[in-house]
């Protein structure tokens, strides 16, 4: 009976809430260890998830309307759907499908899309956790749920890429992720000048500035700022893929940063951390990491980010839970 069933798993989109998926996938395939699961994806959840053994299949998102037949093709081979994301057209496409068991979230108020025709619903609220609602999923629809610590895998090529890389550095090595996709999370730059002059000049650490190809010109801005250092730090924003950053991550010693789907990987790899945290729900998205270090200031507006349109949601031009997270708290934290 078992091996005759086929998931289909939903969720894409951002590294975060890519990585907490790996629970879900680990607990479903230990309840179904002959069962076909595949997982639909883009371009950031493939790259999470490519080396995950829970997992049989990828399918890859290639246009939705104009696809809708093919995806109802795909639809049909599945007896359950699990959308661990919100999304109006595939479990449009579930139903239409005539896929059995259709499972997902119901909505919320501050859901911006909604799951349709669902045969089980499962509430998400913005005071818990994404991994335990994710959990909640699978144990009310019947799969026992063991162990919630997410966990990721990365590639033996990218491996020796990174290992190599760091060789010629000696001491520490230390990764900052100063900028995240949203601004309103960003820490103040001459804040960020202390730390890492500290780090460099008093810890003899190797600094290296982390983020997308977009975040560059904001490290180059940085970097005009660092006229005490006796060393730079090396900006390799860009500069790997995102299979290769989890490699960094994962032979770095410390990454610090705000909150970011980074902090995230580094929580799987259990790496020591710093989360500079301002409007960030915690209660949500909080990495589940026991050695990470999570500095924040609660304010009576905290956390903001469960607002729609979270990047214009502070009236602030630097928000004033990120200006009470002094450099001092963070370098008080720094144990090597």
């Amino acid at each position: 009976m078992e091996k005759n069933m086929k998931f289909l798993v939903v969720r894409y989109g951002t590294v975060g809430d890519t990585v907490f998926l790996s629970v879900a996938l680990r607990e479903l395939r230990k309840a179904y260890p002959n069962a076909q699961i595949d997982v639909l994806v883009d371009v950031v959840a493939m790259n999470v998830l490519r080396n995950c053994p829970y997992v049989d299949n990828f399918i890859k998102i290639e246009g939705k309307y104009k696809n809708i037949l093919s995806y109802m093709k795909c639809f049909k081979q599945y007896n359950t759907v699990y959308f661990f994301k919100s999304d109006s057209f595939f479990s449009k496409i579930a139903y239409l499908s005539g896929v059995k068991n259709r499972i997902g979230f119901g909505r919320t108020e501050y859901d911006v899309s909604k799951n349709h025709f669902l045969t089980m619903e499962i509430p998400s609220g913005e005071n818990r956790h994404v991994v335990d609602c994710f959990c909640d999923m699978l144990m009310q629809s019947g799969v026992p749920v063991n162990n919630s610590d997410t966990e990721l895998w990365t590639q033996k090529d990218d491996d020796i890429l990174i290992k190599d890389f760091l060789s010629s550095f000696k001491g520490k090595n230390v990764l900052i992720q100063a900028y995240s996709r949203i601004r309103k999370k960003d820490w103040l730059d001459n804040y960020w000048v202390k730390v890492i002059e500290y780090l460099i000049n008093e810890k003899n650490a190797n600094v290296f500035l982390c983020g997308g190809e977009k975040d560059s010109a904001a490290y180059d801005n940085l970097l005009t700022k660092l006229g005490g250092c006796k060393v730079l730090p090396v900006n390799i924003s860009g500069k790997f893929s995102l299979s290769q950053t989890m490699s960094l991550i994962k032979y770095a010693d410390m990454l610090i940063g705000v909150d970011s789907g980074l902090m995230h990987i580094a929580a799987a790899f259990q790496k020591s951390s710093i989360l500079i945290n301002g409007n960030t729900s915690l209660k949500r998205w909080k990495p589940r990491n026991e050695n990470c270090v999570v500095l924040t200031k609660h304010f009576p507006c905290s956390p903001c980010c469960v607002i729609r349109n979270a990047n214009n949601s502070c009236e602030h031009k630097t928000p004033e839970c990120m200006k009470a997270l002094t450099p001092d708290a963070v370098i008080n934290e720094i144990n090597f």
